[in-house]
């Protein structure tokens, strides 16, 4: 009976899946569209499929090529307010498309160009693919738009798989297995919050601590600058801050942290990633952090992000759970913003999604929400009054390189610069022949960090669960459901003031 109870679960979970997914495909089905647009769109996934060279940080929309999303713009839909709001949100889909396509386009080998140029006419010409590409791009856009149940059809479209694997729970017997995971996650959690309540010095040190910096580490926060980036008058539709290119660079150095590392072997030294033999590498002696800007909602309301990522060359040593050793490893700070530029949350994560914490502004928070059946959110610190006149500091233990204390404050006097990097050059890195390759898979997984976790922890339903992850696919909690990216994750943890 229990048999039978089981193989039942399994197949109406499998049948609600793909009913929805065809659900969501028969939103296009009304349009009329351009076949030469459609067949060289066909062609262009097949081939970018087949060489294995599709971006997962951004979600293909079923029926609409030239559309891609995230979970905010997922999280947007139900939200919009008018054409206006309307068109941006399919504006910034396509825009999402377009950049990945490139990055898909540039690391497409030449015998795939040779296969497309055989299949559509274009030359195997990677610009004269990516051009093609646009003009087919924009001409889906204008067509699909005279189309009056447009708006409503990509909202039906619109869909971000989650990271966890239902059949997987089921296959692994998940609500038995999670019972040692809980009581080893409560043991995590308690050790953070020992961690952060101690002053840094006495800190288990096993190396030398070493202190990066960025560039522009030694100018003060620039108030000026910041109201210009977050001035009400240069808002989108969203409500969000109009940045360039040259702005995203300026608020990435104003906010870059302090790291401070304890450095007992060369696996301490976050560096430069590049491929070496094809295989990622970490170059130790160009020491790097890589940014990008994301977008989540607090109290409802639209928020800009920075992100700050380093990697390392593995999770190494006595310090570090030899389940989680392996190579490659990586931190990520993210600090959100609200409408006029104040940082109202922080948060951390390894690069694998585990061992996240929130690190809110004590000024902007009235509670925290308290959820029965469920861990408490994990808030081991608060981000310090001196932030953001003082930078932030993290300190980093060895081998496994977890974030034991926060403050903000000076300078210290010896430190090492470290370079600061836009994360997307990890999309398409040059290999030594001069061909390009991202150092991610197109399940979203970077490649060479192999571990052990996934054979052990099999039943939480997270493939791949300790390897390396890429934005966008970092599932953050091993009992339950959650993921960084979450554009709800603060609003379902905390109550914000209002002002």
């Amino acid at each position: 009976m229990k048999r039978k109870l089981f193989i039942i679960t399994a197949a109406m979970f499998v049948l609600i899946q793909a009913c929805a997914g065809l659900d969501r495909h028969k939103a296009t089905e009304k349009l009329p569209r351009d076949q030469r647009a459609m067949a060289f769109f066909v062609e262009l996934d097949r081939v970018t499929q087949k060489y294995r060279v599709a971006d997962a940080s951004r979600f293909p929309i079923s029926g609409f090529p030239y559309l891609r999303t995230d979970r905010f713009l997922e999280g947007m839909k139900d939200k919009l307010i008018g054409p206006e709001q309307e068109h941006l949100w399919i504006e910034w889909m396509q825009n999402l498309d377009l950049e990945s396509r490139e990055k898909e386009i540039a690391n497409l080998p030449k015998i795939a160009l040779l296969e497309l140029a055989e299949r559509t006419g274009e030359p195997p010409d990677r610009k004269a693919v990516y051009d093609r590409m646009r003009v087919y791009s924009n001409h889906l856009f204008v067509s699909d738009r005279r189309y009056p149940e447009y708006v409503a059809a990509i909202k039906k479209a619109v869909f971000v798989p989650d990271e966890y694997s239902t059949i997987r729970r089921i296959l692994g017997l998940y609500p038995v297995a999670v019972i040692p995971v809980s009581i080893a996650t409560n043991k995590a959690n308690t050790r953070y919050k020992h961690w952060h309540q101690i002053p840094p010095e006495e800190l288990e040190t096993y190396g030398r601590l070493t202190t990066f910096v960025s560039p522009k580490a030694t100018k003060s926060f620039n108030h000026v600058e910041m109201d210009r980036l977050f001035d009400s008058q240069n808002h989108d539709a969203f409500g969000l801050p109009l940045l360039t290119q040259e702005d995203i660079v300026k608020l990435a150095h104003m906010f870059a942290p302090v790291i401070t590392q304890d450095v007992n072997a060369e696996y301490d030294r976050f560096g430069r990633v590049f491929w070496d033999k094809h295989q990622v590498t970490i170059d130790s002696k160009l020491v790097t952090v890589y940014y990008y800007i994301s977008y989540v909602f607090v109290d409802g309301i639209p928020a800009l992000q920075m992100n700050y990522a380093i990697w390392y060359s593995g999770r190494m040593g006595d310090n570090s759970p030899w389940i989680e050793r392996g190579p490659l490893d990586g931190l990520t700070l993210r600090i959100t913003f609200d409408s006029i530029g104040r940082p109202v949350m922080a948060d951390v994560m390894n690069n694998c999604g585990c061992y996240y914490f929130f690190i809110p502004n004590k000024k902007y928070v009235r509670e925290v929400i308290e959820k029965p059946n469920d861990f408490e959110p994990l808030i081991p610190t608060w981000l310090p009054d001196e932030f953001p006149m003082k930078r932030i500091h993290l300190r980093v233990n060895s081998g496994w390189h977890q974030v034991q204390h926060i403050h903000a404050g000076d300078i210290p006097d010896e430190t090492i610069i470290y370079e600061l990097l836009p994360y997307d050059v990890l999309k398409s890195l040059p290999q030594e022949d001069g061909l390009k390759e991202s150092v991610f898979t197109p399940d979203g997984i970077m490649k060479n960090s192999s571990r052990i976790e996934p054979y052990i922890l099999f039943s939480m339903g997270i493939p791949n669960v300790g390897y390396m992850r890429q934005r966008g696919h970092h599932a953050i909690k091993l009992v339950g459901r959650e993921h960084f990216t979450n554009p709800y994750i603060y609003d379902k943890n905390f109550v914000f003031i209002r002002e």
